[in-house]
């Protein structure tokens, strides 16, 4: 998906965008934190909270609210 900046009188990539560079160090660093919880648990609940985490990470970096943004998908 493409915003367009008119800035710079261009269309650019969703994913070079800051709001989501910073979403995606927040999905990393919550991936990091997991991991170290994960060291401890059991298998069952490390297989649950890493189905669970992938799910929710992959919804937190999909639905990122662009209202103020012209949208344009290829």
């Amino acid at each position: 998906m493409y915003i367009y900046d008119e800035q710079n009188n261009q269309w650019i990539r969703l994913r070079d965008t800051a709001p989501y560079q910073r979403r995606k160090r927040q999905v990393r660093d919550g991936w990091i934190i997991l991991g170290l919880v994960l060291i401890v648990l059991p298998l069952a609940a490390q297989v649950g909270l890493a189905l669970l985490a992938t799910l929710l990470s992959f919804s937190y970096l999909d639905e990122v609210p662009y209202a103020e943004f012209q949208q344009h998908k290829d």
